[in-house]
């Protein structure tokens, strides 16, 4: 029941501050944008703007939903009721997932068609979607400003980037299968090639282990740095 309020009130605070809005745009864009790719680009395009788009949405606007959030003093009294900080984060990863479907979807099939494997590609967006948040809220608790949030949150995802190097044949090696790109590629891949029983499980099984450590993290920090600072401007009335 926390987390079905915390969903509720994450999904009207987005429309709220119209964040649908300016993802509906954000969609024509990239469909105007992929009319113009040539065909024998166009599946790679649409992978990786499939990618893209989920790990920017996560990252940036988790983010950003945090800030306004704390701005608009919601942190202090919210955390006055039962809710966990458990349902806080899972609200914020489902309310950011939906969205993340709902673009990914539309830009796949009006580019070129419905997935061939649509649970696996769905599985992929989301999981990429709920890492990338995570990590945000772990970054963006550390930082007072816009900037510093924004600047801070390139450097702890880069890392996470480097698969695509092999993606687009720039360079490759096996180390790259520690990182949880590799499996959302292999999932957002399986729209258009099936993927074997082993590669199913590789991807599902580096994405899962590293949403867990994320989100582990993600807690702790929210704990050390938002809930932390709430008791002591409580301590100080």
């Amino acid at each position: 029941m926390r987390f079905i309020s915390a969903f509720a009130f994450d999904i009207r605070f987005q429309w709220r501050h119209g964040f649908y809005i300016v993802y509906a745009f954000v969609c024509a864009c990239y469909w105007t944008l992929l009319n113009f790719v040539p065909d024998k680009y166009l599946e790679k395009t649409v992978i990786l703007l499939t990618f893209s788009d989920p790990s920017a949405l996560g990252l940036i606007l988790a983010g950003g939903i945090l800030l306004l959030e704390r701005d608009q003093g919601v942190h202090d009294p919210l955390f006055v009721t039962p809710i966990l900080i458990r349902d806080y984060l899972f609200a914020k990863v489902a309310s950011l997932s939906v969205l993340s479907l709902i673009a990914a979807w539309v830009i796949h099939t009006t580019s070129i068609g419905v997935p061939e494997s649509p649970y696996l590609f769905s599985a992929g967006v989301v999981l990429t979607s709920s890492l990338m948040t995570l990590l945000s809220i772990g970054v963006v608790v550390r930082y007072q400003t816009i900037n510093g949030f924004i600047l801070m949150s390139q450097v702890y995802a880069l890392p996470l980037l480097l698969p695509l190097l092999a993606f687009f044949d720039v360079w490759n090696t096996r180390l790259f299968q520690i990182f949880p790109t590799e499996g959302t590629l292999l999932l957002l891949g399986s729209a258009s090639s099936p993927l074997s029983i082993e590669e199913i499980l590789y991807a599902f099984l580096v994405l899962i282990i590293w949403n867990y450590a994320i989100y582990s993290w993600a807690k702790r920090s929210y704990k050390e740095y938002v809930l932390g600072g709430i008791g002591e401007r409580g301590a100080g009335k």
